[in-house]
C-alpha cells in the first residue's frame, strides 16, 4: 500500500527543522549582504561592490527557492499519490 503512495516521492530527506534552519540562515545572510556598503576604499583604490552584492543576493535567492520548491513539489506528489490511491480503492 505505501508503495503506491510513495511513487516519485523523496523518502530520504532531512526533517522540516533542517530545511527551516537552512532557509532562515540564507535569508539572514541575504539581509546582512543588503546592509553592506556598496563601495570599499582600499588605500587609493575605490572598489564598487554593487555587482558582487547583487550576484550574491541572486544566488542566495536561487538556493532559497530550491529548498522551498523541493518541499512544495514533494508535498504535491504525496497528495497526488494519496488521491490516486483513494480513487483506486
Amino acid at each position: 500500500m505505501s508503495e503506491k503512495i510513495l511513487v516519485g516521492v523523496e523518502t530520504k530527506r532531512p526533517n522540516l527543522n533542517a530545511f527551516d534552519e537552512k532557509i532562515t540562515f540564507l535569508t539572514k545572510t541575504k539581509n546582512e549582504i543588503a546592509l553592506m556598503k556598496t563601495s570599499v576604499d582600499i588605500g587609493w583604490l575605490r572598489v564598487n561592490v554593487t555587482p558582487l552584492i547583487k550576484e550574491l543576493q541572486n544566488t542566495i535567492t536561487l538556493w532559497i527557492d530550491r529548498y522551498t520548491s523541493f518541499l512544495l513539489d514533494n508535498t504535491y506528489k504525496q497528495i497526488e499519490n494519496i488521491d490516486e490511491f483513494i480513487t483506486s480503492v
